[in-house]
């Protein structure tokens, strides 16, 4: 039996964190998300059968099923000792890329 059997994950462009209702997901704020070593991407995850409106449309992931995307060495969310160390860099350059139709909502790298 999966550790969460009723969390649901998925996957977004970092260019949609504008449009995360935190108060439908397990993450608090922009701050506590987890980024792509590239930046473009990010995940959050919620609980239940019905998907926030945001998330409609986007693939969702089981535990199992994200376990296996976030520790796959040849992925785009593993990330070495080497890559951690150059890893906030690299972010705020991506970060800095995006044309945000809102806000900024990681303007805290700033």
């Amino acid at each position: 039996m999966s550790r969460y059997p009723n969390r649901k994950y998925v996957i977004i462009p970092t260019s949609k964190v504008e449009d995360i209702d935190f108060d439908q997901v397990k993450e608090k704020d922009a701050k506590s998300l987890r980024l792509s070593e590239d930046g473009e991407y990010t995940f959050v995850k919620f609980e239940g059968d019905t998907t926030p409106d945001f998330l409609i449309g986007f693939t969702q992931y089981t535990h199992a099923e994200i376990l296996v995307i976030l520790n796959d060495t040849a992925g785009i969310w593993y990330i070495d000792e080497e890559e951690a160390s150059t890893l906030a860099n690299t972010l705020e350059e991506a970060i800095d890329n995006i044309t945000w139709s809102k806000y900024n909502p990681f303007n805290w790298f700033k």
